[in-house]
């Protein structure tokens, strides 16, 4: 697949480009002249390292697994992470075998209540917040309205990592990209998986829209002007698309398999 930069307008401060699959996002932001962005960098960037060794990287990335949040037989595992955390390993391509070209960030702060609810109603978020009480108590619930989507006592805990370390990823490509014009590319393996989460609450496995999230940082707290998302997976990816259906400022492309 080729990443094309697409136009800006004239007021632009810069785009953002997300590709999904199921645990995976990948973050590249494309800058207009060169010009700064209006918004302060968070410290994430600096406490995985200065700004100048994530951006001589050619990519940065980071991992949630949330080995809590699982299911016994259920096809999305808690091992999913893992193995392929496993496979890039026995490629050597993490950033144990390739040196500055590929960084983790290992130490990122959980998203807020305030970032999930740039893209969730807030008494769905402090709805779950509250069931997990259940969840201590019975192990396993599965959450209203959503079809098959279970949660656990780590559940909401663990997916506000997930969720943050995406907007680390965020913090972290914007930040290269006012150094030098080819900034890395951002990669988070996360899960639970957001795409099928809509804004009134968890459906399809998904309990956050990480995705979302992070496209919504990014306009809100570093100013892009315009996203754009790619989300390939076998199912179409509609709570993200029910998050931006209104908003002309975020292109959402959905690459899945339709049965006929």
């Amino acid at each position: 697949m080729h990443l094309l930069k697409f136009p800006r307008s004239p007021s632009s401060f810069g785009n953002a480009f997300f590709l999904v699959g199921h645990h995976v996002l990948d973050i590249r932001v494309f800058r207009k002249n060169q010009r700064c962005f209006r918004a302060s960098i968070s410290c994430s960037a600096v406490r995985n390292g200065s700004i100048e060794q994530l951006s001589d990287a050619r990519l940065i990335y980071s991992v949630a697994p949330s080995m809590g949040h699982n299911q016994e037989s259920h096809p999305e595992s808690h091992f999913r992470v893992p193995a392929i955390v496993n496979a890039l390993e026995e490629m050597q391509l993490t950033s144990k075998f390739r040196g500055p070209e590929v960084i983790e960030l290992q130490h990122f702060e959980p998203a807020s209540v305030d970032d999930i609810a740039s893209v969730h109603a807030r008494a769905y978020v402090s709805g779950l917040e509250k069931v997990m009480d259940q969840a201590v108590e019975k192990g396993l619930i599965f959450l209203d309205g959503s079809g098959p989507t279970y949660a656990t006592a780590t559940t909401f805990q663990e997916s506000i990592v997930a969720a943050g370390a995406g907007l680390a990823l965020v913090d972290s490509v914007v930040a290269c990209s006012k150094i030098k014009g080819d900034a890395p590319t951002g990669f988070a393996l996360i899960r639970p998986p957001g795409h099928h989460a809509v804004p009134q609450g968890p459906m399809g496995f998904c309990i956050f829209g990480n995705v979302a999230i992070a496209a919504r940082y990014s306009q809100r707290v570093h100013g892009l002007k315009r996203v754009f998302i790619i989300d390939f997976d076998v199912h179409h990816g509609n709570g993200t698309n029910d998050a931006f259906y209104d908003d002309p400022d975020v292109f959402f492309l959905s690459f899945h398999q339709v049965s006929y």
